[in-house]
């Protein structure tokens, strides 16, 4: 019988997970911020309200579920093994991370949508 492979996580695996979540969120930020400078979009102006509100609800919304995720992970213990704490929580940090940074995008298309940059700070900060 074959056996499954082994995934081998490890600090290093999830520093680079990481940084690609960012990167890549970054990256559509600036395309999103080039849209915004080279298409002629009317500003949702009288929707700039509703879509602060919103925003405001994304970012507590998303501050709620990655402490919830957050408290059920253990740390790590000071001489503890790294690797394996990352085997074990890395589903968990990768929920956290998407949360985080699909805040971000959201507050991106809302400042794509209003041209209002205190939804974009907001959210993204």
């Amino acid at each position: 019988m074959p056996r499954e492979p082994q995934l081998r996580l490890t600090e290093r695996t999830a520093r680079i997970v990481h940084a690609s979540i960012v990167g890549g969120v970054a990256i559509m930020i600036l395309v999103i911020a080039a849209l915004r400078t080279t298409l002629s979009l009317d500003p949702f102006d009288q929707l700039t309200t509703a879509f602060r509100v919103v925003a405001v609800g994304v970012l507590l919304l998303s501050v709620f579920v990655m402490r919830t995720v957050r408290s059920s992970m253990e740390p790590v213990a000071p001489r503890g093994d790294r690797d394996a704490w990352w085997r074990a929580n890395m589903p968990r940090a990768l929920v956290v991370w998407a949360v985080a940074e699909g805040a971000a995008l959201a507050g991106a298309v809302f400042w794509l949508l209003t041209g209002d940059f205190v939804i974009l700070v907001v959210v993204t900060g």
